[in-house]
């Protein structure tokens, strides 16, 4: 894994986990699956790839204090602290070029911060095939994960027969499509057909290779970042960031370049982007997390109490109640919570 580096983008608000979640304390930090946060699980899982100095997390200024307390095993120089969220292109095109001043053959592992993986074996494993492929080939890579049921609320990648020629024992298929969020009855069908892949949001490439796709496919986004100054680690990204175009690398570049292979993840994942995550990923009748819920013939329901929680006689719901806000929400319709978020923000 020489000349590898983790990148691990903790931007986003987390609005799905409204009331746990909050603009000041979003889902990166929270210990929604167990006693760490997800961010500390996912830098648990960095430091089997790679040493911690080659660990650079990106995220929001005013959540850096958060971080270096959950994250004390890292020194300053591992943090890239935006002063506004621009989405992930101009993140990661910034950080590529910082790599390439350090290291002329930087690969990237671009991971987010806040997604659930239990097994981190596999994981390496997986990883470790993509940064091989990188390495030696002039391409992007992203993992795609198997689908296990019919999900609306993920993006999905459709192969070809196509395959790179790659290292014995690595299957790495030539990507046709990139597809969003489908309904219902198109994610069926693509749960039943062996060429379509959930899109983790996980990349492995060489940092110039992603910067020439860059500049290709985003030539003012690539422009924009080289007027920059380099900021060190550990310090705040120069203010002109906030006039970088604001658009994903998924869009940006993913979809549009013919140069994208995928490798199929051989661990489990789930990205927990809504409360109702948590019923497909406990083994009990009800998901239930806090040291005062009391629940009388509930079944398949979410509970969470910071607070004395009690449910009597109620199936298939989200219960949240901390200090900050109550939540009760049919488990269908967890994908809205966001938008009771935003109104309560707009309230303040």
């Amino acid at each position: 894994m020489n000349h590898t580096y983790c990148v691990i983008m903790a931007g986003g608000r987390g609005e799905r986990f409204w009331p746990l979640s909050t603009p000041g304390f979003p889902k990166p930090f929270l210990p929604l699956t167990g006693k760490k946060s997800l961010i500390q699980l996912t830098i648990d899982r960095a430091l089997k790839l790679v040493p911690k100095d080659r660990i650079i997390i990106i995220l929001g200024e005013r959540h850096y204090t958060i971080a270096r307390k959950q994250l004390n095993v890292l020194s300053k120089d591992n943090f890239i602290l935006e002063p506004e969220g621009r989405d992930t292109a101009p993140c990661i095109g910034y950080t590529a070029i910082s790599l390439l001043k350090r290291d002329s053959e930087a690969v990237m592992i671009v991971l987010p911060a806040d997604h659930y993986i239990p097994y981190a074996h596999h994981f390496i494993r997986t990883i470790s095939q993509g940064v091989e492929v990188a390495k030696n080939n002039e391409c992007l890579i992203t993992i795609g994960v198997k689908p296990t049921r019919p999900e609306t609320g993920y993006g999905y990648i459709k192969i070809s027969s196509e395959r790179l020629p790659a290292s014995p024992g690595i299957t790495c298929y030539k990507v046709k499509q990139f597809i969003e969020k489908p309904e219902i009855k198109k994610a069926c069908i693509y749960a039943k057909n062996a060429c379509y892949f959930w899109n983790a949001g996980i990349f492995v490439w060489k940092a110039s290779v992603i910067l020439d796709a860059i500049s290709h496919y985003m030539p003012d986004l690539y422009k924009g970042l080289h007027k920059m100054p380099m900021a060190k680690t550990g310090i705040i990204i120069d203010r002109r960031y906030k006039k970088l175009p604001k658009i994903s690398i998924d869009y940006g570049v993913m979809e549009k370049s013919d140069k994208v292979f995928m490798i199929p993840a051989l661990f489990q994942w789930d990205d927990v982007g809504t409360w109702s995550a948590f019923k497909r990923l406990s083994k009990d009748e009800n998901y239930i997390q806090g040291k005062r819920v009391i629940c009388i013939d509930t079944k398949d329901c979410v509970i969470y109490g910071d607070i004395r929680v009690g449910t009597i006689g109620i199936s298939n719901l989200i219960v949240v109640a901390t200090k900050n806000g109550v939540l009760i929400c049919d488990m269908n319709e967890a994908q809205k919570v966001k938008e009771i978020a935003k109104k309560f923000e707009r309230q303040r």
